[in-house]
């Protein structure tokens, strides 16, 4: 399932790993990054190692935060954080969970649905039990 939360990415102009990566919806360290290529991919693999530990060890998972509520200045992990304002931005992050969630052994359930639905299922060649887990996923960070 593809999850996409607002990080603040903070251009340093004097340390040797340029970008600091921050997510303010996950209240922990972040990452960092040399450039924005690899900042944006250190982001996305941190996000999902984060909240797949969170699902994994039935923590409460954080619904990601309007991007246009965010403030480099205002949400800063630390007020005195020295960086460059005009290097610096603010992006959503996007991680496909599925790669990061490790107890994927599937158990075996049954469920029941409505006759209507099974046709419409079997017709569009829809795999039920990835439907069922994506849609538990969502469930699960839309409600916490």
């Amino acid at each position: 399932m593809l999850v996409s939360y607002p990080a603040l990415f903070y251009f340093l102009e004097n340390e040797p790993v340029n970008y600091y990566i921050y997510f303010p919806d996950i209240k922990s360290t972040g990452t960092q990054g040399t450039d924005i290529p690899d900042a944006m991919s250190m982001a996305s693999d941190w996000l999902g190692i984060m909240l797949a530990d969170d699902i994994t060890n039935e923590r409460p998972v954080a619904n990601p935060s309007n991007i246009n509520d965010l403030s480099l200045k205002t949400d800063a992990p630390q007020q005195t954080l020295n960086f460059d304002p005009t290097r610096s931005f603010i992006s959503m992050v996007n991680v496909d969970l599925t790669n990061y969630l490790t107890a994927n052994h599937p158990i075996k359930k049954t469920l029941t649905i409505p006759q209507w639905a099974d046709k419409i299922g079997q017709k569009l060649n829809i795999n039920f039990s990835q439907t069922l887990t994506d849609a538990i996923l969502a469930k699960n960070i839309k409600t916490k």
